[in-house]
């Protein structure tokens, strides 16, 4: 495990390699809604994907998140970069959540990848994929595989900045991610996204999740496993296709909804692919202003 920098020198290494860092100052922003964001206008409709979520009430003591504590991600070298600009920047969408508040990402890809409508990845569709997308959601399923119309809001629902330095979670680990069903779902970490327009990046939470390995996937509603619905009908929501399948989930604390990165491996996925998984992370910029 990496050791975790001052924010200074998180700074001067985002500037010098526009890699993922890990966060020890945070920002003031909005506590977040969602909606899922997938790059271009994908197919069908999801039926539940504009249910509400209800908000979470607790008197327990708020959760103060560490930061993340692992290796940072080396960011791609001769790669494509490319840039994916906010497709919900305007006003709010009929029967969509508040869009998330940014301008665009950027984000470098080795030779040998593919980049989507809704994902950018590696053997896409293959049993050995790699990939990576963007997502603005209202919620989270409770149980993926057996869906109900009522969502869970995101685990940055309920948060604040209570010194500048760190994040607390009001409801942790009571909506969100955080408790999905079966997904063993690791603790929170606190990361910063390398952002020109924020000294010390933009704050986002860090979760690693797993779909149970043992699940037979067909068996599930309609035959998916789901872990969050489409930004709006006609929307695609994110399907986890493989048992065994591991997301790293990144909600990233922007304004009006958070931004949500999904990236994801699967259990025939290489370690060389993985670990251009993880470059691609690395390379990640984004511009909210």
């Amino acid at each position: 495990m990496g050791v975790t920098t001052s924010v200074s020198r998180q700074y001067e290494r985002r500037q010098a390699s526009r890699g993922w860092t890990a966060l020890l100052a945070l920002l003031t922003v909005a506590a977040a809604g969602s909606a899922c964001t997938a790059p271009g206008t994908p197919p069908a409709a999801d039926p539940t994907s504009t249910s509400p979520t209800e908000q979470p009430t607790s008197g327990a003591a708020p959760f103060v998140v560490q930061p993340f504590d692992g290796p940072d991600p080396a960011p791609v070298v001769d790669g494509t970069t490319h840039r994916y600009v906010n497709p919900h920047s305007g006003p709010k969408a009929a029967g969509a959540p508040p869009p998330s508040d940014y301008r665009w990402i950027e984000y470098t890809v080795p030779a040998g990848w593919e980049v989507g409508d809704t994902y950018i990845g590696k053997n896409l569709g293959e049993p050995d994929e790699v990939a990576l997308s963007f997502w603005t959601a209202a919620g989270v399923y409770p149980d993926p595989c057996r869906r109900s119309g009522k969502l869970s809001p995101w685990d940055l629902s309920v948060h604040d900045h209570p010194d500048d330095a760190t994040i607390s979670l009001g409801s942790y680990p009571a909506t969100g991610l955080a408790t999905q069903h079966e997904r063993d779902a690791s603790e929170p970490r606190s990361v910063a996204i390398p952002d020109p327009t924020v000294d010390a990046g933009t704050p986002a939470l860090r979760f690693e999740l797993t779909v149970p390995a043992d699940l037979d996937i067909s068996t599930c509603d309609d035959g998916a496993y789901r872990s969050w619905p489409g930004y709006a009908d006609g929307y695609p929501p994110n399907d986890n296709h493989v048992a065994g399948q591991t997301d790293i989930v990144y909600e990233v604390d922007v304004d009006r909804s958070p931004l949500i990165i999904d990236a994801s491996f699967r259990p025939d996925s290489s370690a060389e692919d993985i670990a251009e998984l993880r470059s691609v992370i690395g390379s990640i910029v984004m511009d909210r202003w």
